[in-house]
């Protein structure tokens, strides 16, 4: 009997540890082999956790096939099919399999517009970047600080951003909130192309006359750019906002309609750099023709792993200028260093 226990131990001990010797693998065309953990795969590059190297960032054509059968996936390709389930490795080069339980398709690499981990934990769902810097002028005893974060949350159907912006200034010992904004997006994927969600934002821009804005609204979206290099998205719905300008008077509910685009565009060579255009056009509905626009560009070049350099340039112009302002229009440039989460 203590035999028959003694060998069904093992079996079991041998299947645990088969189990947990289990990974995900990236086989590259040089013939080396990366074992590891799969995080993502968007705008032309693999994010692959290697056990020996950490966070690795792979770029399509340097890869022969890959296994990723660990988690299960959300993958989306460029022929606008979304399949729930894991990728196994092809004999042909530059492809993988997609099996999502039910059918396998097989895929070239850069076919996959996006895939992403269905994580359990809610603490390894949450990527992105968080950043800061700061610049100081001695003739002028001027010291300029900004602050930024950029994270998000992916489900199977819904995804959730949370973003923000802080830039402060110290002039001769006065300090100053110059202009802040925060925003909390939720988008509900309908189909590879079709998008819905919810909004909400505050904002702060002295330059503008504006102490606060509150904004709430929902929105429809759809994917207008699918490449492996190259993302868009047109979004348009309706905004209320709620104003206050430095003189203390308040709005209200004003009524929007946004027209928002954002372009996402990878360099697939070194440098290792992401591009993100994001302008934004907001026409009043109750406001007697009122005009706002809000846009940025972002540049940021990851050196190493889990460390950035980023440029911003932004730009605001509402043509009703708020009280306690003397512009209309305001622009500026932001550098600062980041941590990404992987």
């Amino acid at each position: 009997m203590s035999k028959f226990l003694c060998i069904g131990f093992c079996l079991l001990s041998f299947s645990f540890l088969a189990q947990a010797q289990e990974r995900d693998t990236v086989y590259l065309r040089n013939g080396q082999i990366m074992v590891g953990k799969l995080n993502k795969i968007s705008l032309g590059t693999i994010e692959f956790d290697d056990v020996d190297l950490n966070i690795q960032n792979v770029r399509y054509h340097k890869i022969r096939t890959l296994k990723a059968a660990t988690r299960t996936f959300r993958i989306e390709t460029i022929d606008k099919s979304i399949y729930f389930g894991v990728i196994k490795p092809s004999n042909v080069f530059g492809e993988v399999i997609v099996d999502d339980g039910f059918v396998e398709q097989t895929y070239h690499l850069d076919q996959i517009y996006q895939l992403v981990s269905l994580e359990k934990k809610f603490i390894k769902k949450i990527k992105g970047t968080v950043s800061a810097g700061y610049s100081y002028t001695k003739n002028s005893d001027i010291g300029r600080t900004n602050f930024d974060w950029n994270l998000h949350m992916d489900e199977e159907k819904f995804q959730a951003d949370f973003m923000g912006s802080f830039i402060f200034t110290n002039n001769q010992g006065e300090k100053s909130r110059d202009r802040e904004n925060i925003s909390l997006v939720g988008f509900y994927n309908f189909s590879t192309v079709l998008v819905g969600g919810i909004y909400f934002n505050y904002q702060r821009n002295i330059e503008l006359g504006l102490a606060s804005r509150l904004q709430q609204g929902v929105g429809f979206g759809r994917r207008i750019l699918m490449k492996s290099n190259l993302q868009g998205m047109l979004v348009t719905g309706g905004v209320i906002n709620q104003e206050r300008d430095l003189a203390g008077n308040s709005s209200g509910s004003l009524y929007e309609i946004p027209l928002n685009f954002r372009l996402n565009y990878f360099h697939y060579s070194a440098p290792n750099l992401q591009f993100v255009f994001n302008p934004r056009v907001f026409f009043g509905v109750n406001q007697d023709g009122r005009l706002r626009f809000d846009g940025d560009i972002t540049v940021n070049w990851e050196v190493i792993n889990n460390l950035n350099l980023g440029i911003q340039t932004y730009t605001n112009y509402d043509n009703r200028a708020l009280e306690g302002s003397n512009t209309n229009f305001d622009y500026g440039l932001v550098l600062n260093i980041g941590y990404k989460f992987k």
